[in-house]
């Protein structure tokens, strides 16, 4: 696996609208509307369905082509575990609305909204390396993880440590940012953060950097998870530089346990 550049991780991630390339202003690619969007609390209860946020990469599959609707959530029901998709990542199925039709979807490729959480991606408000951590996992949420379990042979104990087992992010894991999705910190080895090079500084340096990104292993889960409200983080060590808050959906396995 190639690693992504600097220069990509920051020009590419999901927030920005534009990127500029050979001088020229283009689309990025990676942009996706969720990250500009507000989700209030829901005045209807998530027992029976949730609130979920689809990436642009379930268009992948041809099937999936009504799950990204600009960013807004869909209400999906009857939650079922599918296991592990050919990456390693945990996967459900789900229907939605009225229909019949069932999707599947990898944990890296959507986000929970808990009725209870409220989410403000307005970058006056939020800065960019805080993206997602509003957002929940339906392997953490009790709501979402009691919709899997009835539709599930297993007793809670023994599907909860399905769950662990299938987890590809355990301690120990090589890992890889996802270009579009992680931001790293905008901070430099530099000793004085303001020193000038040719005119520029380290900050504007390191963001026109086309030096591979480190690959990252993961320590533990973060420090700081939120598990009343499903949020399940990791902490990841990228060279010298250890990350608290990461979500799954900015990392891609590299090398599991």
């Amino acid at each position: 696996m190639s690693l992504p550049t600097w220069r990509d991780l920051y020009q590419h991630h999901c927030t920005s609208r534009k990127i500029t390339k050979n001088n020229t202003t283009q689309d990025n690619p990676y942009h996706e509307d969720m990250a500009m969007r507000r989700y209030n609390y829901s005045t209807a209860t998530d027992v029976k369905c949730c609130r979920l946020v689809f990436l642009k990469n379930v268009l992948d599959n041809p099937e999936n082509k009504t799950l990204v609707r600009k960013g807004r959530f869909i209400w999906c029901k009857e939650l079922k575990y599918e296991g592990r998709d050919d990456k390693g990542m945990r996967q459900i199925s789900f229907s939605i609305d009225k229909g019949h039709k069932r999707f599947r979807v990898s944990e890296n490729n959507f986000l929970c909204v808990p009725a209870k959480t409220f989410v403000n991606n307005n970058l006056f408000f939020r800065s960019r390396e805080k993206t997602f951590i509003a957002f929940a996992s339906v392997f953490a949420y009790k709501n979402t993880f009691n919709m899997m379990l009835k539709n599930d042979e297993h007793d809670r104990e023994d599907f909860h440590n399905i769950l662990k087992q299938d987890n590809a992010f355990k301690p120990g894991a090589l890992v890889a940012p996802r270009i579009g999705y992680f931001y790293p910190e905008e901070i430099g080895s530099l000793q004085n953060p303001l020193q000038r090079s040719g005119g520029k500084s380290w900050m504007h340096n390191q963001h026109d950097n086309d030096e591979e990104h480190p690959c990252g292993i993961i320590l533990g889960p973060s420090l700081v998870n939120e598990e009343f409200i499903g949020r399940e983080f990791y902490r990841v060590r990228f060279g010298d530089t250890t990350y608290e808050r990461v979500h799954p959906v900015q990392l891609e396995i590299i090398n599991e346990v």
